[in-house]
């Protein structure tokens, strides 16, 4: 917890850019240049030209307004919400994406016949509207920042001008201005103080500090031994006392607790502290990318250079020796980006991050940010508060001295544990002092002084259900589940703390109706003790008894007396020196300590008591008996929690505005400071003074010297009484050094560190709303312990996000290698771009968000957090092992289950190649060879285009041969005894025909006309389709309407056709017994087409479509097949798949089980199949990728084997990913 921040410059102005810009940065980061508080008053009045009883004249309010401006904080330069959204579409990744739709929108708008094209631009671009609109929501976040500090700003106030008091609206206030001020209201501006009565201010919305501070006229500073040193209208104090820790100055914004007074305003707008605040955080770099976003950045650029230099590249050269037309190579460079880019990884990343921000909100984490949740697996700096997160924010009793003994109080929620704690008598404290006796007289005098001179009560009622019964502390005490520490009580920190200690000993409540109290003297800042006096006549004692706690040394110098073993003693020199001895011993562990003593009173109960003018009874002579000592512990578990961070190579600084000598006990306590390191010279307690010198070092060199020499040289720093400016520049010279900082804050002045930060912790319980806006996480219970939870989960998603990763990669080159055959070897696309989508977009996305829930490894707080500079999330090492093991053996599984179905159904690979350009648009002709087997294809024209003439027979014998060898009438469109096939023509269609004229009257000059294919009938317009089916002569031949309807059933053009859509046997054509060979008996190994129960080679694109679907089904099965044992395999990096399990992560089972469910839906749903392009596969090309899934699996332990066996070897060294 920090106390307070300094103030920024002027209000009311711009904010500057350039050189002035960075001069205001600076600015900011240096003390407030505040000097009222040294001001006697008569100075004060001089300063400001005012008069301290009548105020500024309305001449003087209107020429300091024309140089102050006016009181409200300058609204940080914001950029539109409209503006901000669309930036989101401008990374690399959604630029990327956005041109792939782009291409397939263009694609599809050249060739309609392809609907694939206009789905995939559909998919890219959703999957770039939901990335792009989830990143918006996550920077916008910064603006509800800023939006925070408007319900801090006061809204009215009383003033005094020309010596009239009126009420205005605090926007109006000038410096200078004299104001009242009372309970319950909000400061309006920065105030000295004139007067004051019992006046203490609320200063928990910016120090996030509960207990609420004195605040008097007088500039009093006490140090730790509890001196007094008193300045503005008593003197100067010894040494120059910051403005944060002066008592006679009150802050914008905080709140009036109690009391009233009358100041001057020293500081408004933008030039006060709060307007620090807001200028630090409007103006601090919160757009720093956390380490996750940058490596995803980093791998989409990786990506992307890959996917681009690969289509360049083979663009280039498919259309620079003419193999790809304009269409063609929009397809492949569409293709090429979808086969490289991982469209699920944001969705993926996105998704395991919510799962583990979930397990963390069960921890007491609650995540805002989930990009923030790896970056505390990478932290190697924590900044921590004290207050509340290290230590348990209420004050405790610690320690005792009485009969020259010093004790050691244990804390005890419940009488069990108090009866446990108590029952060794050797058992020692953490300081190796003795427990107390509780039998002992002079404790037991302490416990009466604490219970009775004390105002603080339990508060026993529900406030949020008045009706239930009262708590009875006394009953629940005896309840080992019942908490005594955690009740909430009335009055000040200290009180609270002596009254929970006390309370096991004797009831509260019970203890105070025995000894009803007569007359009270309350503490304050002169005195500095409190006086009860109290009935102890059922005692048998009528004397009254006065009760005095307070200020150890104003106590003992009220005593004369010392209580020693129950009898009351002189105090003597040694008596004193024994007295300093343990106050000094107490003072040294840091904590707050009180003096008490105690007098019988020989004046009767009914004594007219009163303290005014002064008391009118003895507060002299009193018998001292001992003294307490309070401090805020630390909380459970902190200590195991700081150890743990040190295993992890993480340091742990202590980040407080409490005292040098609170702070470095408590981190002494905690283990932040070991008593070792700081004889060493290894540990530092800095403080606020030593931030000051170094900000005053002009050179920029030599204070970032100054700086490295601090961090770089100590292992174990705390900082202490420093303010929200030197916090910022702790985190900011931590970055500069390369170190990843985790910020813990709860007040408003934390705000700037908390967004500067790599990782902005806020309390979910003491935190203000300014700093839980401006965190990324929230500890729900305000504990250092909940942190360390979420240091191990970040790192442990790291890993996860790695493996994750690592099986989502594999499918890149089965992906990718179908469109690089297909223009190298021109074979057939084994895969499409649906398909691609089907694996990244469908069945590999639960397994891949699966990994979210392995289990982490034991090692994992036992290592050095990664750097986030260097250890990268994709490396080098990764990529090769993925590609080019994995990868390649998935690719071969893929591409053995295509060639294998092809083959079945009579194209053997060496007929596919060069083939695959015009697969879908033309007739492939094959001759059949022995035993029904194909040998030889080709398309019916050898031009580019396949629409050019088909060279004539050489002689009439041929000719004839064409004639007679199958067809038996001109006016048959098919062979049905079967089609004649020579070796030296592959088109039965030839167009020779006797009489000039080509087959079926073609006019043998005509082009675009061999094999009659879907491309030329689709280029015929209506008029020619008509001219030629009611012509006569040798045109009627060239187009009947059965050709028309024919043409309709082969090329899927018209859902109006009796043909449209028919599949698999059908006499519906008119020539019996066509159609596809389901009866594989008939139809013999190669699978062929058959007419009239032979075997043909006649051209059909619905045959060659389909055998094409199934071989891409057939790929697009044993490629899943190998992600299954991929996603196996990624689950360990050196361990064997047998040590770690499979069962541990039911998800990755389940999610197996979809992908099985969607490869089976994909195959058989015909809808499906149409969308992807796929079919009905045969049984055993089911199995393709069986013999692959068996060795990915033997070569990846095999692997994993050898490493384990020698560790560092150069398995190792080249496939540890």
């Amino acid at each position: 917890m920090v106390d307070a921040p300094a103030a920024a410059p002027e209000g009311g102005k711009k904010k500057s850019k350039g050189k002035k810009g960075d001069e205001r940065q600076k600015n900011l980061r240096k003390d407030l240049p505040i000097v009222a508080h040294e001001f006697s008053l008569e100075e004060l009045a001089a300063e400001y030209n005012v008069s301290l009883s009548a105020g500024l004249t309305s001449q003087q309010v209107v020429e300091s307004r024309a140089k102050h401006g006016e009181n409200r904080l300058t609204p940080p330069n914001i950029k539109p919400k409209w503006l901000l959204y669309l930036e989101q579409y401008t990374n690399f990744f959604s630029l990327l994406l956005i041109a792939g739709g782009i291409l397939c929108f263009i694609a599809y708008g050249i060739d309609q016949s392809d609907p694939s094209n206009l789905y995939l631009g559909v998919v890219l671009l959703v999957v770039v509207f939901i990335s792009s609109t989830f990143a918006y929501f996550q920077e916008a976040k910064s603006l509800a920042i800023m939006d925070g500090f408007k319900s801090l700003i006061p809204k009215k106030c009383k003033a005094i001008r020309d010596g009239h008091a009126t009420v205005l609206d605090a926007v109006e206030l000038v410096p200078g201005d004299l104001v009242e001020f009372q309970e319950g209201d909000q400061v309006p501006a920065d105030i000295r103080v004139i007067d004051s009565y019992n006046l203490k201010v609320d200063n928990s919305s910016l120090t996030g500090e509960s207990e609420a501070c004195e605040r008097m006229a007088q500039l009093l500073v006490t140090n730790h031994a509890g001196d007094i040193e008193e300045g503005a209208g008593g003197g100067k104090p010894k040494n120059k006392v910051p403005a944060i820790e002066a008592t006679n100055l009150l802050f914008y914004s905080t709140i009036v607790a109690s009391g009233h007074g009358k100041g001057i305003v020293c500081g408004t707008g933008d030039n006060t502290v709060m307007g620090q605040i807001a200028g630090l955080t409007g103006e601090t770099n919160g757009d720093n990318q956390p380490p996750i976003v940058r490596e995803v950045n980093r791998f989409i650029a990786i990506i992307s250079t890959i996917a681009i230099t690969i289509g360049v590249v083979f663009l280039s050269v498919g259309i620079g020796i003419g193999i790809m037309k304009v269409v063609e190579a929009l397809v492949f460079a569409i293709s090429v980006i979808v086969a490289v880019v991982p469209e699920g990884l944001l969705v993926t990343l996105t998704v395991a991050l919510a799962l583990t921000a979930k397990r963390m909100h069960n921890k007491n984490v609650l995540v805002k940010n989930l990009q923030s949740v790896e970056t505390l697996g990478c932290t190697t700096v924590i900044a921590s508060d004290k207050t509340g997160t290290l230590t348990q924010n209420r004050m405790t009793v610690q320690h005792c001295w009485y009969d020259d003994q010093l004790y050691d109080i244990p804390a005890a929620r419940n009488y069990p544990e108090l009866q446990s704690m108590l029952a060794d008598p050797s058992k020692k404290g953490f300081q190796g002092w003795p427990l107390f006796d509780q039998k002992a007289p002079s404790f037991a005098m302490l416990q009466r002084i604490a219970t009775l001179c004390n105002n603080s009560d339990f508060i026993v009622q529900d406030k949020f259900d008045p009706t239930r019964p009262l708590l009875d502390i006394e009953k629940e005490a005896h309840s080992p589940e019942f908490n005594l520490l955690g009740l909430a009580t009335t009055g000040d920190a200290s009180e609270s703390g002596l009254i929970k200690s006390v309370q096991l000993l004797g009831d509260v409540k019970k203890y105070r109706q025995q000894y009803p109290k007569l007359f009270e003297i309350k503490f304050n800042s002169t005195n500095k003790y409190q006086i009860g006096i109290h009935d102890q006549s059922k005692d048998g004692d009528q004397r009254p008894l006065l009760l005095m706690k307070g200020a150890p040394e104003r106590v003992w110098s009220c005593s004369n007396k010392i209580l020693v073993n129950g009898q009351e003693v002189d105090k003597t020199p040694e008596w004193e020196a024994k007295f300093n001895k343990a106050y000094e011993s107490l003072g040294a562990l840091g904590e707050r300590v009180l003096g008490f003593a105690y007098r019988n009173l020989d004046l009767p109960h009914n004594h007219p008591w009163t303290d005014q003018p002064n008391p009118n009874f003895p507060v002299a002579d009193l018998v001292f008996c001992g003294l307490m000592s309070l401090i805020d512990p630390p909380r459970q578990g902190v200590p195991e929690a700081v150890a743990t961070c040190k295993r992890a190579s993480i340091k742990v600084f202590m980040v407080t505005g409490d005292h040098p000598i609170t702070a470095r006990a408590i981190a002494e306590q905690i283990g932040i400071l070991d008593l070792e390191v700081l004889k060493s010279g290894k540990g530092r307690v800095v403080t606020g003074d030593d931030i000051r010198d170094l900000m005053n070092i002009e050179d920029d060199h030599e204070r970032e010297a100054a700086w490295d020499d601090i961090l770089l040289t100590n292992q174990q720093i705390v900082f202490a009484r420093v303010t929200p400016a030197h916090k910022l520049l702790i985190v900011e010279n931590n970055q500069r050094l390369k170190n990843v900082v985790a910020v813990t804050g709860d007040g408003v002045n934390d705000a700037p560190a908390l967004k500067k930060a790599d990782i902005g912790i806020s309390m979910g319980i003491a935190g203000k709303d300014v700093s839980k806006e401006a965190a990324d996480m929230i500890l729900m219970d305000d504990n250092f312990a909940s942190i360390v939870n979420g240091v191990e989960e970040g790192r442990l998603i790291f890993d996860n996000l790695k493996k994750s990763i690592m099986y989502t990669l594999t499918s890149k080159v089965p992906e990718l290698s179908p469109f690089l055959l297909w223009v190298i070897l021109g074979l057939p696309l084994a895969t499409t771009t649906i398909l691609i989508l089907a694996i990244d977009l469908g069945t590999d996305m639960i397994p891949a968000i699966s990994f979210a829930y392995e289990t982490r490894e034991a090692d994992i707080m036992n290592r050095a957090p990664r750097n986030a500079h260097t250890d990268h999330l994709v490396t080098l090492k990764l990529l090769l092992f993925t590609y080019l093991h994995i990868g390649v053996m998935q690719a071969l599984a893929g591409w053995y289950g295509y060639f294998v179905t092809m083959n079945d159904y009579g194209y053997t690979p060496w007929v596919l190649l060069g083939r695959g350009f015009a697969w879908d648009s033309n007739p492939l002709i094959c001759n059949i060879g022995n035993a029904g087997q194909v040998s030889d294809c080709g398309f019916g024209c050898d031009n580019a285009n396949y629409n050019g003439i088909t060279s004539s027979v050489s002689s009439a014998a041929a000719a004839a041969g064409w004639a007679t060898g199958g067809m038996t009438d001109a006016t048959n469109q098919f062979c049905d005894e079967g089609c004649f096939a020579s070796n030296s023509y592959n088109d039965p269609f030839s167009e020779f025909a006797p009489g000039g004229l080509g087959f079926r009257g073609f006019p043998s000059t005509d082009e675009a006309t061999c094999g009659r294919t879907c491309a030329w009938y689709t280029s015929l317009s209506p008029d020619t389709k008509a001219a030629w089916m009611n012509a006569t002569g040798s045109d009627s031949l060239i187009l009947t309407p059965q050709d028309d309807q024919l043409f309709q059933y082969y090329c899927g053009l018209s859902p109006s056709s009796p043909f449209y859509g028919l599949t698999n046997l059908t006499s519906t054509f008119g020539f019996g017994g066509r159609g596809l060979a389901e009866d594989r008996s008939k139809a013999g190994p190669a699978g062929m087409y058959f007419w009239g129960a032979a075997y043909q080679n006649s051209p059909n694109m619905k045959y060659q479509r389909n055998i094409l679907a199934q071989a891409q089904t057939a790929y697009f099965v044993a490629v899943v097949m190998n992600k299954i044992i991929a996603a196996l395999i990624s689950k360990t990096r050196r361990l064997s798949l047998f040590t770690q399990g499979v069962r541990n992560n039911r998800f990755m089972l389940f999610g197996f089980g979809f992908e099985a469910v969607l490869v089976v839906l994909i195959s058989y749903v015909p809808p499906l199949n149409t969308v992807f392009s796929t079919g009905p596969l045969y049984g055993t090309h089911w199995l393709m990728g069986i013999p692959w899934f068996v060795l990915c699996f033997v070569y990846d332990e095999t692997r994993k084997w050898l490493m384990r066996r020698s560790p560092g070897g150069w398995v190792e060294q080249l496939t540890f990913w």
